[in-house]
């Protein structure tokens, strides 16, 4: 059966250390309770939809090594569709060191590994699922290349594309046209769309252009200032959530995840947005990127949304 979320994107294995400050160069620094979990952003995203009980199908590559196994192990046991998941040989998997300060903030450098191999050729091999999806979700670390091509074919069956613009950079005017949902974050959407973002005003500024751009709904994520949403009909804030900030790591895939859950649900932009609001807040009160994300009994249980239908 086909997946109703199809999400194309990294597979990581995270190393994370707590640390109270970064080092400079030359310098070492004594960290503490350093554990490894499972992330990329490609499937923390995926997790969070499974987890949330979406349909999800998951492309992307790992290695042939330890780390591969277990964010294999790790994606099917939120009952996610890994059939097209790929093992290169001789290549490691993807793998991102994490450090986080004592205010939950992260610093993150990511060694990409087989994730440098979903290429426009894998992708183009799996068109049919991509083909019988509702919505698919894209990030950039994966070659940009093959986000053109994914956003390429989604447009030509008419499949809506979630695309959150991390890491960073400037997009290429093309693409913007074949972009639903645009996710960033305060950082992400200034590099995106060149401007100096500081409070909801300049976002909603700022993602005004880049509706002009072609992009059909933008969403951007403020932390703890909330979250404004722009679409041409129609604008509205989202306050932010108080929370006991842990890990901020993947918080930002949580609330993308979360959003696809209920859009694919039916949900309205507003409710969907508040929903995915709440599974954000909630992601940050834990460590780790795919260990923090919460179900729906979770987020019921707190009693700050609904579960999607």
């Amino acid at each position: 059966m086909a997946a109703d979320i199809v999400v194309v994107g990294s597979l990581n294995v995270d190393m994370v250390v707590n640390v109270k400050q970064r080092p400079e160069w030359g310098e070492t620094v004594l960290g503490h309770g350093f554990f490894t979990g499972n992330g990329g952003k490609g499937g923390n995203q995926a997790y969070a939809a499974a987890k949330l009980g979406a349909s999800v199908a998951m492309l992307g590559c790992v290695g042939e090594d330890i780390f591969g196994q277990q964010l294999l192990k790790g994606l099917n046991e939120v009952g996610m569709d890994t059939t097209h998941i790929e093992k290169i040989h001789g290549v490691s998997t993807g793998v991102a060191i994490i450090s986080i300060n004592k205010d939950g903030e992260n610093s993150i450098i990511v060694s990409p590994g087989a994730n440098d191999h979903v290429t426009p050729e894998y992708v183009r091999k799996h068109e049919r699922v991509i083909r019988d999806a509702k919505l698919v979700m894209l990030q950039l670390e994966i070659p940009l290349e093959t986000v053109i091509e994914v956003a390429n074919i989604a447009h030509t069956y008419n499949v809506p594309v979630m695309l959150d613009p991390a890491p960073a950079q400037k997009l290429p005017d093309g693409l913007y046209k074949k972009v639903t949902y645009l996710v960033p974050n305060e950082s992400e959407l200034g590099i995106v769309a060149d401007a100096k973002i500081s409070d909801a005003e300049s976002a909603k500024i700022a993602g005004a252009q880049l509706l002009k751009n072609g992009v059909d709904t933008v969403f951007a994520k403020l932390g703890g200032k909330g979250v404004v949403v722009l679409r041409e009909t129609e604008s509205f804030f989202v306050d932010p959530r108080t929370v006991n900030v842990v890990d901020t790591t993947a918080a930002g895939d949580a609330f993308a995840g979360a959003l696809a859950t209920a859009l694919v649900g039916g949900k309205s932009l507003q409710e969907a947005t508040e929903f995915a609001n709440a599974v954000g807040a909630l992601a940050v009160t834990k460590k780790g990127a795919q260990a923090s994300m919460p179900t729906l009994e979770d987020v019921g249980t707190q009693g700050q949304v609904h579960r999607p239908k």
